[in-house]
Order: structure tokens, then sequence, then C-alpha cells
């Protein structure tokens, strides 16, 4: 275990509840918190008896929903104007900020749910939704729905891998951590594609 994991590890083992609730809503901001591995660790420690199923799996999900919330009202309210001010140092002018925020308008919300499983990947369309303006009834549902299956899935797997909860959940982190590559890549190519076919029918 490195020596941030152990820290984190030890605020949840002293305070419980309220220290996962206090790590997973900083992690979803973007505060760079091990979210998978604990709620693993959570999940191991309801297998013994030190932490509730149900209320670590409510309070997992209450933290990362409002994180994810926080995070969307931050990119709302920098909203894309702080883009533009920030495009000349990323090379990016007027016309490819619109196509992003047409893009990620028409397929971007599909990735609120699928992005809680990659790390770093959450952030992004949590970001993005707010700075897109994406009807917040419909990113609260996603995000909500993402949330708690997020957080039954690695609680439910530490509390069924019991002692064997570390090997297994660092392992697993490194194959998300690549999926999630994969999937910023495939993000690129649909979006680069849809940028393609939008300058072609504007030629036609």
């Amino acid at each position: 275990m490195h020596g941030l994991e152990h820290y984190m590890t030890d605020l949840i083992y002293q305070y419980r509840y309220s220290g996962l609730f206090i790590l997973l809503t900083g992690g979803m901001i973007g505060i760079p918190v091990p979210d998978e591995f604990l709620m693993t660790f959570c999940g191991f420690q309801t297998s013994i008896g030190r932490m509730g199923y149900g209320k670590t799996l409510f309070v997992s999900f209450l933290g990362s929903f409002l994180g994810m919330n926080l995070s969307y009202w931050i990119g709302r309210r920098l909203g894309i104007p702080f883009l533009h001010k920030i495009a000349p140092y990323l090379h990016l002018n007027e016309k490819k900020i619109a196509r992003a925020e047409h893009w990620f308008r028409r397929f971007g919300d599909k990735l609120i749910l699928i992005g809680y499983f990659f790390p770093g990947f959450r952030h992004f369309t949590a970001y993005f939704s707010g700075m897109s303006k994406i009807n917040y009834g419909r990113y609260a549902a996603l995000a909500g729905m993402g949330a708690f299956l997020w957080a039954i899935t690695f609680i439910t797997l530490g509390r069924i891998l019991g002692v064997h909860w570390q090997k297994i959940t660092l392992m697993l982190h490194h194959y998300l951590a690549r999926g999630g590559i994969l999937l910023a890549f495939g993000v690129f190519l649909a979006y680069f594609y849809s940028m393609k076919r939008g300058r072609a029918n504007i030629e036609d």
C-alpha cells in the first residue's frame, strides 16, 4: 500500500462514515483520492463488522453524488466563456469550441454513467456537463444512477473479497486506468469523426 492510500485508509479507519463521505466528495471534485480503493476497503470493513453495509453504501452514494454535482456547478459557473479565455493557450479557436460543445451536448450525457468506472474520466464528464449546460435534471438522474452503481459495485466487491481486497483492487485499478485511456481515445476519435462529418456537410 502506497503512502497516500495508507493515509486515506487510516482516516476512514478512524472516522469511518464521515471520513468516507468527505474523501469521496473531494475525490469527485478532482482532489487526488483513490476512490475505488477506499470503497473496496470500506466493503472489507463491512465484512468484519466495523462498518454497516447499508450505511456505507448510502454514504458512498451521497459523497460521490455530491462531488459530481459540485463539479457540474463549478463547470457551469466557469462556463464556456472561461474556456474561451484559455483557448489561445490550448490552441483552440471559436469554431473548435463550438463543435466540442455541440458534440458533448449530443453524446456527452451517455458518458456520465460509463465515466464513473474509469479514473479521471468521471471528472471530465462532470465539469464538461456543467460547461455545456446539459439539462441539470437529466444530469442529476444519470449522475445519481452512476453513483449508486459505482458504489454498490466496489463496496460489494470489497465485502466479497474479504482479506484479499487490496491485491485484487490494485490489479483492477490498473486495468480500469488503461480502460479510461482507451475510452478517452475512443471519445476523441468520435469527436474527430463528427468534426470531419460536419465539415463535409458544410462544404457540400
